[in-house]
């Protein structure tokens, strides 16, 4: 199975010449590299883990540019109607829903949303990077309104012998029945001031053979900031010395 990273939460899984895709969204940021919507639109099938604003807003134009479908809970699907996307071509699922895309089993977790501390939101809302960006600020909390979260869904993918756990944002249910010792978990690497011990809790939750980190990047400033992840490296590394941690680069091909 191959993996590739297209930026924030925005991953393909690729096997046998098929693809899936999840999240698709071009940064905001100008600095950083960026795909196409016509190059996302020729990745599969899309399935999105929250309606939040930067994993949905991009679907609709990714649609009408390809002929792929769409997989999101239903206030996602409810957006993209809005947007005048085919109801046809939007699947509305739900956690315990099971699905074959071409070599991909997929089966669906119920989720949670990160819970952002007040040490960041105070650090982020009255930095001087806020203070100097803050049209970009309120068109950011106004697409926050037009995008609201919806279900969180977590993603188990396989192929060729090979389990994936995706994660869009950086929780989990307390209930639900996840499956541990997958062979990678991709864990979102952002919002949160602690964030290092807070992921940890995850990994030591489901102990992965891998992790592969995402959302790290600087997409959407100035509510974004690139993340560095080496104390996060090290902590994993101390704890579980045979856990690969994956950092990726831009559009970089990571086969499992």
């Amino acid at each position: 199975m191959e993996i590739r990273w297209f930026g924030t939460a925005s991953i393909s899984f690729s096997h046998q010449d098929y693809s899936i895709l999840f999240d698709p969204f071009l940064p905001m940021n100008q600095e950083l590299p960026s795909s196409s919507i016509e190059k996302l639109a020729n990745m599969g099938d899309i399935f999105i883990t929250h309606g939040h604003f930067d994993h949905l807003m991009h679907v609709s134009r990714v649609l009408k540019a390809g002929d792929a479908l769409v997989y999101c809970c239903e206030v996602a699907a409810d957006n993209l109607l809005r947007e005048g996307v085919d109801k046809d071509r939007i699947g509305i699922i739900q956690p315990g829903k099971k699905m074959v895309k071409g070599p991909f089993e997929i089966e669906v977790y119920k989720g949670a949303h990160i819970k952002f501390d007040l040490p960041l939101i105070f650090k982020t809302l009255l930095s001087r990077r806020s203070f100097n960006n803050r049209d970009r600020l309120r068109k950011l909390m106004r697409l926050a309104k037009r995008y609201p979260e919806g279900d969180v869904l977590v993603y188990g993918i396989s192929a060729g012998g090979k389990t994936v756990l995706h994660l869009g944002s950086l929780n989990l249910d307390s209930l639900e029945d996840y499956p541990v010792n997958v062979d990678l978990l991709t864990l979102p690497f952002q919002g949160r001031s602690d964030l290092d011990s807070y992921a940890m809790k995850f990994v030591d939750r489901l102990e992965p053979k891998a992790l592969y980190l995402h959302h790290f990047d600087n997409s959407f400033p100035p509510v974004s900031s690139r993340v560095y992840t080496s104390n996060f490296i090290q902590l994993v590394n101390a704890k579980y010395p045979n856990m690969k941690v994956v950092v990726p680069r831009y559009e970089e091909v990571i086969t499992i």
